[in-house]
């Protein structure tokens, strides 16, 4: 368990000065778990009977808002990024560092671009993070090689991959994804293909007909009963874009007899994200900076990070100046209105930051972008019984029926009902807040 781990840790490590900067990443990577829980699932169980962060140590607790854990986790990372800044003496754990290796530098950029992250979150509440975002803007990642991606363990993993890529042929993209790739998505036509694309994707090879793109992504508009016609019309499953595996610059790229290999990974967070960040904060006013010229530098850094990136594995390949330049020309119009604009900056966002879903599905609840009502989403039909009413979006994961089983009388009172359409109540920091979202209401930010 994480938990025990984290406070295991902080045990062993004690009051030691020499250990202070192992508590204070120990202390960062615990902030990333529990933004993985409540990002999912809303309200948990985390303060003590003190008001302290108390999870973890054996007793049951009652749940916390949401609110109130995000504002103590930034808590918790600027007393990290502050421990992080002195590292004089420290204990050097090398290799047992799999995220950066014992740079505690980057460790000190990663808190800070999670706070600017987390500040973001609740920009439609208010200015509240205002202060944190723009002290933490100024010492977080600011460069295409500043990353946190911790390596896959192959050794154990591979096979399990190997399965899934190449048995079951399940390694597919959303159709929705794929043409804003391709430069042909109904709500954000391009005309150009992303150069991003064969980083990401290779193309199908089993052809039904010429007429048949190799480049699309696999699509949802089918039933259970209809799946396979689809899918048989179209060519097969060998026709539709899959991850890059087997190129060296593929960001998925994996060689089952090298278990050595440090290229398949996955990212938490990275430079891309924090320019970003970086762009909405100046389009609200948080920082200064012309808002377009900082989206247009967030998309090359974007590019910029995973020529670097596939390094790891061999690969050479690089996006050059004169493609992003061309790419970026021909976007659409960075739009007349803020709104627009936070609407530009935001699908851009959510290009760059694949395969991190979790926080890609988190900027589409924050913002509503890529929105459905012009498209650039396309929503599928869902059961009677589904946990969301039709029309309206995911926000959240139901929780775990072995909680009502074990702690049901510390489940939020809204939530007491599993069976409930609980997977369309909002998060706080949700566009319409604890509300439902419709999918076909064109989003409306607080800017």
């Amino acid at each position: 368990d994480r938990l025990q781990e984290y406070w295991l840790i902080n045990e062993i490590c004690g009051d030691e000065d020499h250990y202070k900067c192992i508590k204070a990443a120990n202390d960062v990577w615990n902030v990333v778990l529990w933004l993985r829980v409540i990002d999912r699932y809303g309200d948990a169980p985390y303060f003590d009977e003190e008001g302290n962060f108390g999870a973890g140590k054996g007793t049951t607790l009652p749940y916390s808002a949401v609110a109130d854990i995000y504002a103590d986790l930034i808590k918790r990372l600027q007393a990290d990024a502050a421990t992080l800044g002195s590292t004089s003496g420290q204990w050097d754990f090398g290799d047992y560092d799999f995220l950066f290796q014992n740079d505690w530098n980057q460790w000190k950029k990663f808190a800070n671009t999670l706070i600017m992250r987390l500040s973001m979150r609740f920009a439609n509440a208010g200015n509240t993070y205002q202060s944190a975002f723009t002290a933490a803007a100024n010492a977080c990642f600011d460069a295409p090689s500043d990353y946190a991606r911790i390596s896959c363990d192959t050794s154990v993993w591979g096979d399990y991959y190997d399965r899934t890529f190449n048995d079951w042929s399940n390694t597919f993209t959303n159709c929705d994804f794929l043409s804003v790739l391709n430069g042909n998505n109904a709500g954000y036509t391009t005309g150009v293909v992303d150069p991003r694309r064969p980083f990401f994707f290779l193309p199908g090879t089993d052809e039904a007909s010429a007429g048949n793109s190799n480049w699309d992504g696999y699509p949802f508009d089918y039933t259970a009963d209809t799946e396979a016609a689809v899918v048989s019309a179209h060519g097969g499953k060998g026709s539709y874009a899959r991850l890059n595996m087997y190129d060296v610059n593929g960001i998925f790229h994996y060689v089952s007899a090298n278990h050595t290999n440090a290229n398949l990974s996955w990212c938490y967070s990275s430079y891309s994200e924090a320019m970003f960040l970086k762009a909405e904060a100046a389009l609200r006013g948080w920082i200064s900076g012309d808002p377009e010229t900082m989206w247009k530098a967030a998309i090359k850094a974007s590019m910029d990070e995973i020529a670097i990136f596939v390094t790891r594995s061999g690969g050479s390949n690089t996006i050059s100046a004169a493609e992003q330049n061309a790419y970026i020309a021909a976007l659409p119009a960075f739009g007349a209105n803020k709104e627009q604009q936070l609407r530009s900056i935001i699908i851009q966002k959510w290009i760059a930051l694949y395969p991190n879903s979790v926080e890609a599905w988190a900027e589409q609840r924050r913002t509503g972008y890529p929105d459905y009502a012009s498209k650039v989403l396309t929503y599928p039909d869902v059961s009677a019984s589904s946990g969301v009413s039709k029309g309206n979006i995911i926000q959240r994961i139901p929780y775990p029926q072995n909680e009502y089983n074990t702690n049901a009388g510390n489940i939020p009172s809204e939530f007491a009902d599993y069976n409930a359409k609980n997977m369309e109540k909002g998060m706080p920091w949700s566009l319409n807040g604890t509300g439902t979202q419709s999918a076909t209401t064109a989003p409306s930010n607080k800017l």
